[in-house]
């Protein structure tokens, strides 16, 4: 989200009911207000409960495989892979390496030199060439491009869903 924009609104409401649009907000402050389930500006709790992301939610019960820090190792890895329409191929030799869960890893390079292909292996949505064996872990990532599932543009989204919200006035003037 804070790739696609530069402020943004909260919106609450109840269908058929009433809505709230608030001011635009800075990313992370927005972000932040929905996460705390409260609008400063318009006083209003729209949600009885903060939404919380917690590191490790079942510390407790995997108390025997990992204490303080788990350490996890990968090995020499390579994978190969070829354009279909161009008949290039791309191979991504990796080096064995290893970290722990409470280092936080970024991968800088160029465009193609494999970043992506290297999170999805340890994420386990690809397969290295071998018979090589990656640990189980659980991987996040931000893919590089949006795949939107509405073909049309931004309004006849915000048309066809929010429709009556979307026709005030109120609305015309505080989005538009």
């Amino acid at each position: 989200l804070d790739y696609l924009s530069d402020f943004i609104c909260v919106l609450y409401g109840h269908a058929g009911g009433y809505g709230v649009v608030t001011m635009p907000f800075s990313v992370r402050e927005g972000i932040n207000i929905f996460l705390g389930g409260f609008i400063p500006t318009e006083n209003l709790r729209f949600r009885e409960v903060s939404l919380s992301f917690k590191v490790a939610e079942t510390a407790d019960a995997e108390e025997g495989k990992c204490k303080k820090m788990c350490r996890y190792s990968y090995p020499d890895m390579v994978k190969t892979m070829s354009h279909a329409k161009t008949g290039s191929t791309f191979k991504l030799t990796i080096r064995a390496g290893d970290f722990t869960d409470s280092e936080i890893i970024v991968l800088l390079g160029q465009n193609g030199t494999g970043k992506t292909t290297f999170i999805k292996i340890l994420a386990g949505l690809l397969k290295p060439d071998g018979t090589e064996t990656v640990p189980e872990m659980n991987v996040s990532y931000k893919p590089q491009k949006i795949s939107p599932t509405f073909q049309g543009s931004v309004r006849a989204l915000l048309h066809k869903k929010i429709k009556d919200a979307y026709l005030h006035p109120q609305f015309q003037t505080d989005v538009f």
